[in-house]
């Protein structure tokens, strides 16, 4: 792949929190005109509402299915797959903006494909806001002057409540050298639900509620990729004369990620020596959030399940710290063991939530269920 044009400056900005926090409204506003400079927005609910694969927003946040990754990372759930194709998509229209050339299609997207009904969905996003117009290729599509002549920002409007989730984002900034930042909207679980309900197509409270419960705020004390945060209280709504937002964007723009740079042989001498006693503490910490899930299901399920779910858990332990181990082999920068430890921890809460969730089901529901093979 050719290397980045430098002199063309791109930031993703992650809009983040609860739906019917407001994100979609200061959206809006900042693609208006409020930034000072062009603004593209993609709404993930917009890109994957028309997928067939979505069904009530409870299935699509509480339904993930987290059976055990392969070699091939394969996940089976719809959800995780579109959000994965989603952001192919998005790496491509960054490197149509990077190199000013047409905006294709991920390779091997041909009809009847998997990632067809995303890419269409996204180019649809693009077309709403004059981004993109057809060339004479059905397949090559050209970008407006508005986003080729100067600086622009993409606006990523999701939830984004699990870590795990933010940092995929930032590691594409990292790859090609964007900037990055990060606003959460903060807002009180029942102003939320309140909102929300006044909406036609509306989240349930359940799932609402059970986000708020989940939802991991920006850290940029304990990660140095979130450094560029901004919380914002939108209980009653958002002053968009709050310079704050632009100057965050601004910076984001005018100070792009760096890409890791080749470690030492020093380096990585001392990151072998930390490794073990990383892992050994990260298995702790996970043994511990075993213990508590167990608590919880202790009374709500049967003494089989309860089994079953243990022996999950522990694959699940194991798997992590797998990736663990593989992730700080492959890093060649040590002081990024504290983001992949954060990661790993994201993943991890991400699989005990399905787990415990699919035999909750069950007990509900009244079906049998057989426990997922981790192995």
């Amino acid at each position: 792949m050719d290397e980045p044009n430098k002199n063309c400056h791109i930031g993703l900005c992650l809009l983040c929190g609860l739906p019917g926090a407001g994100k979609s409204t200061l959206a809006r506003q900042l693609k208006n005109g409020h930034s000072g400079f062009p603004v593209v927005v993609i709404s993930y609910d917009d890109v994957m509402a028309d997928l067939s694969f979505k069904e009530d927003a409870v299935h699509e946040y509480r339904d993930v299915s987290c059976q055990s990754e392969n070699e091939g990372e394969r996940e089976t759930s719809p959800w995780k797959l579109h959000r994965r194709r989603l952001l192919q998509c998005l790496e491509h229209f960054i490197i149509a903006l990077l190199d000013h050339s047409p905006l294709q299609p991920p390779g091997g997207t041909t009809e009847g494909t998997s990632t067809e009904g995303t890419w269409k969905c996204f180019v649809r996003c693009l077309e709403s806001q004059g981004v993109i117009s057809a060339g004479e290729a059905s397949d090559r599509l050209c970008l407006s002057l508005t986003v080729t002549s100067g600086p622009v920002c993409i606006l990523l409007d999701d939830n984004f409540y699990y870590r795990s989730m933010r940092h995929a984002v930032f590691q594409l900034a990292r790859t090609y050298a964007l900037g990055f930042c990060q606003i959460f909207l903060h807002c009180p679980v029942d102003c939320c639900l309140l909102r929300n309900n006044r909406r036609t197509d509306r989240v349930t409270d359940s799932t609402i509620i059970l986000m708020d419960s989940k939802i991991e705020r920006p850290n940029p004390e304990r990660n140095s990729w979130e450094t560029s945060s901004l919380f914002l209280d939108s209980s009653d709504g958002i002053a968009m004369d709050d310079t704050r937002i632009a100057n965050l964007m601004k910076e984001a723009l005018e100070n792009p990620v760096l890409p890791i740079e080749d470690e030492s042989a020093e380096k990585e001498r001392d990151r072998d020596i930390c490794a073990t006693n990383l892992i050994h503490r990260e298995d702790q910490n996970l043994r511990r959030l075993i213990s508590e899930t167990m608590q919880t299901v202790k009374g709500l399920v049967s003494a089989k399940d309860i089994k079953n779910i243990a022996q999950e858990l522990q694959q699940a332990k194991s798997k992590a710290l797998a990736q663990l181990r593989q992730s700080i082999t492959g890093q060649t920068v040590l002081t990024a063991s504290a983001e992949s430890i954060s990661g790993v921890q994201s993943s991890f809460r991400e699989e005990v939530d399905c787990i415990v969730q699919r035999y909750s089901r069950r007990v509900q529901t009244g079906c049998p269920i057989a426990p997922s093979d981790s192995t």
